[in-house]
C-alpha cells in the first residue's frame, strides 16, 4: 500500500513538474506594453481587462498589424484587424500598435 501512495505521489508531482514547465511565463514586457496602449487607446472595448489577460488574447497583433501597415497603409492595417474587432477597436489595435511596435508608421496614421 506504501508504495502505491508513494508511486502515485512521486507521480502527480512529475505530472505538475512538467505541467509548469510546459507553461508560458505569460505576456512579453512588449505585449504588455501594447495591452496597456490599446486599453489606453480604447477604454471602452479594453479598459476593463487586465493588462496581462488583454495581452494574452492580442499576442502578437501589433506586430501583424505593423506589418500590415508596412505593406500597404492604414486602412490595410485597419482591415486586418477589424476581422475580429469592431472598427472602433481595430483603429485603436492600430494606433497602439503604431506608438508601441512601429512608430516609423505614424505618418500612416489619419490626423
Amino acid at each position: 500500500m506504501r508504495r502505491t501512495i508513494t508511486t502515485t505521489v512521486l507521480g502527480a508531482v512529475l505530472a505538475g513538474a512538467l505541467l509548469v514547465g510546459c507553461g508560458s511565463s505569460g505576456p512579453s514586457d512588449a505585449q504588455r506594453k501594447y495591452a496597456d496602449a490599446a486599453a489606453a487607446a480604447d477604454p471602452d472595448d479594453f479598459g476593463g481587462m487586465k493588462t496581462d489577460d488583454l495581452a494574452g488574447t492580442l499576442g502578437d497583433e501589433g506586430k501583424e498589424l505593423c506589418g500590415q501597415l508596412k505593406k500597404g497603409g492604414y486602412d490595410d492595417a485597419v482591415a486586418y484587424a477589424k476581422e475580429g474587432f469592431s472598427a472602433k477597436a481595430a483603429a485603436a489595435l492600430v494606433a497602439a500598435a503604431v506608438l508601441v511596435d512601429c512608430p516609423d508608421q505614424k505618418s500612416k496614421l489619419p490626423s
